[in-house]
């Protein structure tokens, strides 16, 4: 139960704001725990058990917000480009297992940073509401496409506030559950 607890407490926010970040997308737009789960997960799980877990916990809630939307999101293309940038936050994760606390939450802030250049320099390349031109860019990174609902900089903010405040949680967690779980054991186990 010790180890459990703070797995099923993880998982059981990361559906919360799944959800909610599905029901309401213009309320907190981006504001999921998602590549928290990866960065910290690069810092807390030996090998790539800290990847699976995230990744599974991704592929199986990646259709709520088809539900809550527009219908499925289908697109192998932004599927992929996700799973890489992903990727890219669970290896920054990785390279920074063995630092302090500060630098681990800068850590976080550059892998948010490094998640929406990769995947709106995609939406850039592949998306023809675009110019490929540097403006275009530009544009897919900071004000979205023409008539999008929330610009492309409040996602960005949303998310670097989102993966540094569930990697200090993350972390918290990590370090308090076990204690708490284990004083609280030994106090209410029975006197031989």
């Amino acid at each position: 139960m010790q180890r459990t607890l703070p797995l099923l407490l993880i998982l059981g926010l990361l559906l919360v704001f799944r959800i909610l970040g599905a029901a309401f997308p213009e309320t907190m737009p981006n504001f999921q725990p998602l590549a928290a789960l990866f960065f910290c997960g690069a810092l807390m799980a030996g090998g790539w058990r800290g990847f699976i877990l995230p990744l599974a916990v991704w592929i199986i809630s990646y259709p709520l917000p088809g539900l809550f939307q527009s219908g499925p999101v289908s697109d192998p293309l932004v599927f992929g480009c996700t799973l890489l940038a992903f990727g890219l936050t669970f290896s920054i994760g990785k390279s920074l297992a063995s630092r302090g606390l500060p630098t681990v939450l800068l850590g976080s802030l550059t892998a948010a940073l490094s998640f929406h250049l990769l995947t709106n320099g995609a939406a850039w390349l592949f998306d023809p509401r675009y110019a490929k031109t540097l403006g275009g860019l530009l544009q897919s990174l900071w004000t979205g496409a023409a008539g999008a609902p929330v610009p492309s900089w409040v996602f960005l903010r949303n998310f670097a506030a989102a993966n540094l405040l569930f990697t200090g949680i993350f972390l918290s967690a990590r370090i308090c559950l076990p204690r708490f779980v284990g004083s609280s054991a030994a106090t209410s186990a029975p006197a031989h």
